[in-house]
């Protein structure tokens, strides 16, 4: 951890600044140390790594495939390359495509939720060059570990962490994209670590989500039928319906032999606004705010509020 990402992070369970405490620094780096809140949550820092798990006890989903994933990282990568030949699929450009939709350019600042063994890490530093700064995330220490001596020689600055995707220990605001592919489907709370990815964004940049699903037209041939057998994962649908309020220009496609999907949007400044009082033309008239609420009264009651 450099010293520099201080600002950007956050405690995980009360979202106030943290004191950091150095106990080991090579060059830049914080090796070995503490990030303290006021809240009496303390952070430990260990080889270069802060970790931000929270809370302590996980819930079992989450906890269920940290230790999968720990126990499975050094064949992780095995499994992948497996994958995409299973679908006749090019890697590289699937990935690449993936991440041109975040929009970034060179010198853009891009958070990685669940990074893996950061095989979309390398696509994401192509994009925003040694001007930018990237900032990796997983709730695996191991995979963490692999990442990190995969990516050492990357010419982009990159800031690893460990947390949990819907307790994220960052300020609000402070990236400009953020890109996770291939986890959602594990996260105990997703709805929560959609908001949280969404939180982080600055007004205006772009949000990247994926993961596995086969799409409605595929269900209930032979297709969708052997992959929902072999992986019940498959099986999920695009949680759109856990976006948070203030998202926009939202686009949902498949990808990867149509097993996966892409959700990609904008972080918006505030959720949608309806004028609830202006009167609708027609003989029905009326108003938004008196035809849901079973009224025919047009003045405006601040007592109700649409959900």
């Amino acid at each position: 951890m450099r010293q520099y990402s201080l600002p950007k992070l956050r405690c995980p369970a009360c979202k106030q600044g943290l004191n950091l405490e150095t106990l080991n620094k090579v060059g830049s780096e914080i090796i070995e140390g503490r990030l303290i809140c006021q809240c009496g949550q303390s952070y430990p820092i260990q080889d270069g790594t802060p970790n931000f798990i929270y809370p302590d006890n996980l819930l079992p989903s989450d906890e269920e495939f940290l230790q999968k994933y720990n126990k499975s990282a050094e064949q992780y990568d095995k499994g992948i390359d497996w994958l995409f030949k299973s679908f006749y699929e090019d890697e590289n450009s699937v990935r690449s495509q993936m991440v041109e939709l975040l929009g970034v350019q060179p010198g853009s600042c891009v958070l990685e939720v669940a990074c893996g063994t950061g095989r979309d890490t390398l696509h994401i530093a192509r994009h925003i060059g040694s001007e930018g700064e990237l900032y990796v995330q997983d709730i695996s220490s191991d995979m963490i570990k692999i990442s990190k001596r995969k990516l050492a020689n990357l010419q982009t600055p990159v800031e690893y962490f460990l947390s949990n995707a819907a307790y994220m220990p960052f300020a609000d605001g402070v990236f400009d994209a953020v890109f996770h592919f291939g986890a959602l489907n594990t996260f105990s709370e997703i709805g929560r670590a959609l908001a949280e990815m969404t939180r982080v964004v600055c007004t205006g940049g772009k949000v990247v989500v994926g993961d596995e699903s086969v799409p409605p037209w595929l269900r209930k041939r032979l297709f969708g039928r052997i992959l929902m057998k072999a992986n019940p994962l498959y099986k999920n649908k695009p949680p759109l319906d856990r976006l948070p309020e203030n998202v926009q220009n939202v686009c949902l496609r498949w990808i990867l032999g149509n097993a996966f999907y892409v959700i990609d949007y904008r972080v918006g400044s505030m959720p949608p606004k309806l004028d609830l009082d202006l009167p609708i033309p027609g003989k029905r008239g009326g108003t938004l705010r008196s035809r849901y609420y079973g009224t025919k009264s047009h003045k405006k009651d601040k007592s109700h509020e649409v959900d």
